[in-house]
């Protein structure tokens, strides 16, 4: 399996499974705490959070292919954030916050307007 972006899965457990982030914390066997800090990329679960939530995924049938880490974004980031591109970080800062679901109406909507 590919590094997954534990960050959206977590907001996809939260927003699409429609958890609370205690419900999810105590799926995890975590902290509440913990769940939050998932959610704000303060940090990245350990190894038996992250068993659980791959079982959990598994489970209610998300596909985790979806949250796998996209590398050509991870440098394009890097790149605008090291020559400082300060608002093109933001705006794929803000993208990256979207849930799925928003991101790809924003990603369909710029299409149309690209046509």
């Amino acid at each position: 399996m590919k590094k997954i972006d534990w960050h959206l899965l977590t907001r996809e457990f939260l927003e699409g499974l429609f958890l609370s982030q205690q419900e999810l914390a105590e799926r995890c066997r975590v902290s509440q705490q913990s769940i939050s800090n998932w959610k704000n990329r303060t940090r990245n679960p350990g190894i038996s959070a992250k068993k659980a939530m791959v079982e959990l995924a598994e489970k209610e049938g998300v596909d985790l292919s979806k949250f796998e880490t996209d590398p050509a974004r991870d440098v394009i980031t890097r790149y605008l954030e090291k020559n400082k591109g300060r608002e093109l970080v933001r705006i794929f800062e803000l993208f990256q916050k979207m849930s799925r679901s928003n991101r790809m109406k924003l990603l369909k909507y710029a299409n149309s307007l690209a046509r």
